[in-house]
């Protein structure tokens, strides 16, 4: 196929992905009348989508190697009973690592559309673009070139075969997090990939007494003892994100684009649970501590304990699933069955991250008043990380037959939100509010932070915003508006509702014609990537964001299940 025929196609194609599930040119809407359907989309001419990325190869600096180096002696294999529990499963670093967003954040497709997104928006400054978007998503290859005033450039990443550009796209690599040194941590100056690494090629672990000759005659690295290596400040480092807030050339500001230490910060979870004992936990499936030599090279090393699983399992199980349904594409050769237990790990720590319930249900005159309650037991807000997730709730009443008589929060093939007769309520220029009460099936609650740009319009460009106008999120157990950060993480819009509290919030649902309901269900659901977002990509004139359109057309975000209650009446 030439590339006029493929750019005829991508417009087809563009077009189907934009319009509405279930909706045709002249359908009658729901709420009665004829429509001709939205305005039509100014037509958008699409390169052709981004190549495969290259595999991983070995690459090494005088800082930096490649995880397959670690693997030699980290990554346990069927040849070795070491680095298993007591069930079998591996949990070798690398094993569980390779298989993680953070070996994946520099070949995570939506991460690249994203990235090639901002470079379209800011042609001419491209070079402000690359230096904020690689520092944490390819942090060694980043740093190579930062020691010499230089910076990775887009297409190193994804084309590149320097040494550079193969540490790169090794992501967030073992080298580099087990080398950040205990320098200004948790200090302003540490965010947003201030970590500092020196040239002594000291490998940090929390293990006294390491035995450093192996490591350094495979790979002239030296174990260092450090618990500053098991701390949160070291995580956040990457994880609290701020995006500089330019105007022309001059920097005015900056827009917190994701802050889960900050959060973790002002709850009951610091200082006694850091961020790796829920991300990297030291127990198996049976909530035994596990206990194991820690490479497998050489022989006879003893246990160690605690033994920290690098399964960095998160709330990403969308982005692992198209990851498993493009292994080819994105180059990081791990088998696809990996990747799909990495994404059933998520989902599992996604419930639990919350809890859901039905506190009571009872007439209130005609109306049927159910009060909801939804608990936060994660250790920062729900959800938290990339402002493109979140959650809601999905509220059914029944009648005696099982018929559908109430529902709020329901959401299409597409993973968007719609009301009982298909109605989109959730288009890209809309920001739900903040629930207290709803009493109508167009109302829902949903628990998310959007982003604002300068207008005080929504946007999904982190490199557009300046703050947020929504941000309803729940709050952790131990929440403080005292808190030194309060200003940049505080919620927004949810003033006058009094049941949004540390920990938890209630809606009361006012259901008409309650007498009939004899069931109500409620779920927490939870979404990684609005459907708006994946809209807005679709009509991006770069390669990246056309392949991952693809993806994401191929695998809807459609959302899962956090939790869910119900009660019969």
């Amino acid at each position: 196929m030439n590339v006029t025929n493929s750019r005829r196609v991508l417009r087809v194609s563009l077009l189907l992905f934009l319009l509405p599930a279930g909706v045709a040119c002249g359908e009658t809407q729901p709420g009665g009348g004829a429509s001709t359907g939205p305005a039509p989309e100014p037509e958008v001419v699409l390169p052709p989508p981004l190549d495969p990325l290259p595999p991983g190869e070995p690459a090494s600096t005088d800082r930096f190697a490649t995880s397959g180096q670690c693997g030699q002696c980290h990554l346990a294999g069927p040849e070795t009973t070491v680095m298993h529990d007591a069930a079998g499963n591996d949990i070798s670093p690398v094993y569980l690592w390779r298989s993680s967003m953070m070996a994946f954040a520099a070949r995570d497709p939506y991460y690249l559309a994203v990235f090639g997104e901002e470079l379209v928006e800011h042609a001419g400054k491209e070079a402000f673009v690359e230096q904020t978007c690689t520092r944490c998503h390819a942090p060694a290859g980043s740093e190579e070139h930062a020691q010499g005033g230089g910076h990775l450039s887009y297409e190193a990443l994804v084309a590149g075969d320097g040494e550079e550009a193969l540490l790169a796209r090794d992501g967030v690599t073992c080298t580099l997090c087990h080398q950040i040194a205990d320098e200004g941590l948790g200090k302003t100056s540490s965010f947003g990939g201030g970590f500092v690494i020196g040239y002594e090629r000291e490998i940090y672990g929390p293990h006294l007494v390491p035995k450093v000759d192996p490591m350094q005659l495979i790979v002239n690295y030296t174990p260092t003892a450090s618990t500053h290596i098991t701390k949160s400040e070291v995580c956040a480092t990457c994880h609290t994100v701020l995006v500089p807030v330019m105007k022309g050339n001059q920097k005015v500001g900056d827009f917190l684009e994701q802050a889960p230490y900050l959060e973790w910060k002002n709850s009951t979870f610091e200082p006694g649970v850091p961020c790796g004992t829920c991300h990297m936990p030291t127990q198996d499936g049976a909530k035994m501590d596990i206990s194991s030599p820690i490479a497998k090279w050489p022989e006879g090393l003893g246990a160690r304990k605690p033994f920290g699983q690098h399964r960095f399992s998160g709330g990403n199980a969308y982005m692992l699933r198209i990851l498993a349904d493009n292994t080819e594409w994105t180059g990081g050769g791990v088998p696809k069955e990996e990747l799909e237990q990495a994404a059933a790990r998520a989902e599992e720590h996604i419930r639990e991250g919350a809890v859901v319930s039905i506190l009571s249900a009872s007439l209130s005159g005609t109306a049927l008043a159910v009060e909801v309650q939804v608990e936060n037991h994660a250790g920062h807000k729900f959800p938290t990380g990339y402002p493109s997730r979140r959650a809601w709730l999905h509220l059914r009443a029944e009648g005696a037959g099982g018929e559908l008589l109430f529902e709020s929060g329901a959401f299409d093939a597409a993973g968007a939100l719609v009301d009982r007769h298909g109605a989109r309520l959730d288009r890209g220029d809309t920001v739900l509010p903040h629930r207290d009460v709803i009493t109508n099936e167009s109302e829902v609650q949903v628990y998310e932070a959007v982003p604002r740009d300068a207008s005080g319009a929504p946007t999904h460009r982190p490199l557009a915003a300046v703050g947020y106008t929504k941000d309803n999120r729940l709050l952790p157990l131990g929440w403080s508006s005292a808190d030194t950060w309060i200003e940049w993480i505080g919620p927004v819009g949810v003033a006058g509702d009094a049941t949004f509290q540390a920990g938890s919030d209630r809606v009361r649902y006012e259901i008409g014609g309650g007498a009939a309901v004899r069931r109500v269900t409620v779920e927490l659901l939870y979404q990684t990537v609005r459907p708006s977002e994946l809209e807005a990509l679709a009509k991006v004139p770069q390669p990246a964001a056309v392949r991952f359109s693809g993806m994401a057309s191929a695998r809807p975000p459609v959302p899962s299940v956090a939790a869910q209650a119900s009660i019969d009446l």
